[in-house]
């Protein structure tokens, strides 16, 4: 039997009421979900605890997303929307930046352009830490429940590396291409995937904002040497 919203008196809800109260029921059980996937990886999450860490009942999770793997994909649908929802305005801001330049690009803005693009992407992972876990645990389940409807790359970096190589004026093959997109991705997401390992060895705070700036600055100096070098 599908679960029904009610009220705290038992009477069932309607109208506008009721579409509120399911949206954040909703929203709720997603946040709850994220957290435990982040925290416990498909396997060790438990549909009863994502229900209770959400103040729902037991039945209202499966009611919205049927199963256990529909509200995975959900929770990872929605995490991979948010950082192209986080990157899109990025890649705006550095498309805005090349139009209004001469070509080929020259240093200093070839530097702001890649410095909205490290520091966008680096101040997403920042506020969304269970993203990075989540994508970490996809990493050693070879990605099998992340779904096909959505990129697992930022189509938003992507879009904004390439501004930035038209801007340079110098033929850049797709394949090339990509790899400035991994070496990109990779360079912004290594400390937080290994913030309690390497990091942690080594000293390094990788929450800290005056560290987090510093990298920015780092990841835009090696990407700027390599674009320099090809052109």
């Amino acid at each position: 039997m599908a679960a029904q919203l009610t009220d705290q008196s038992g009477s069932t809800q309607s109208g506008p009421r009721r579409r509120r109260d399911a949206d954040a029921s909703r929203e709720a059980i997603l946040d709850a979900a994220r957290d435990a996937f982040a925290r416990d990886g498909y396997d060790g999450a438990a549909m009863g605890r994502i229900a209770a860490d959400a103040g729902v009942s037991s039945a209202l999770p499966a009611y919205f997303f049927g199963d256990k793997d529909g509200l995975y994909e959900a929770v990872v649908a929605r995490e991979l929307d948010a950082r192209e929802a986080a990157l899109r305005p990025v890649a705006d801001r550095v498309r805005a930046l090349v139009a209004d330049a001469h070509r080929p690009l020259d240093d200093a803005t070839l530097r702001r352009a890649l410095a909205a693009i490290v520091g966008g992407y680096v101040g997403f992972l920042a506020e969304r830490p269970a993203f990075v876990r989540l994508m970490a645990w996809e990493a050693l389940n070879e990605g099998r429940r992340i779904g096909p409807a959505r990129p697992p790359h930022s189509t938003a970096v992507q879009d904004a590396l390439d501004v930035v190589l038209d801007g340079l004026a110098v033929p850049w093959p797709p394949a090339a291409r990509r790899q400035l997109l991994v070496t990109t991705v990779g360079l912004c997401f290594f400390p937080d995937a290994h913030a309690d390992t390497m990091l942690a060895g080594l000293g390094i705070d990788a929450t800290a904002p005056r560290w987090r700036a510093a990298r920015v600055r780092h990841v835009v100096d090696v990407l700027a040497a390599v674009l320099r070098d090809r052109a």
